[in-house]
């Protein structure tokens, strides 16, 4: 491998179970995913402490501009605003890929 390049070490695939539910898998030579074929509420569905806050958007809201009512319900309390951060930068790249592939 050249500078800055990991090498692969991983033979085979290993799927590790999470003690609070799903796995994580090892699959060698795979660097990344898409999530530009999963819909908007399958994501917000791996956030399932971020559920009840999105219950209070408007229609069709993104969950990632200004009229959502996540950043209220968030900075109120209710959940760590860093999963919030976590679910916006996942569906800004889910939706930089539909541009790219839709």
């Amino acid at each position: 491998a050249g500078p800055g390049r990991g090498r692969h070490t991983s033979t085979s695939a290993v799927a590790l179970e999470l003690p609070s539910g799903g796995r994580v898998i090892d699959t060698p030579g795979v660097r990344s995913f898409g999530l530009a074929h999963i819909d908007l509420t399958r994501v917000v569905r791996a956030f399932p402490d971020l559920q009840a806050g999105t219950e209070l958007c408007p229609r069709g809201c993104s969950h990632d501009e200004p009229e959502c009512a996540l950043d209220d319900w968030v900075h109120s309390g209710h959940a760590d605003p860093a999963r919030l951060d976590s679910l916006r930068r996942l569906l800004r790249t889910r939706d930089r890929e539909e541009d790219v592939t839709g």
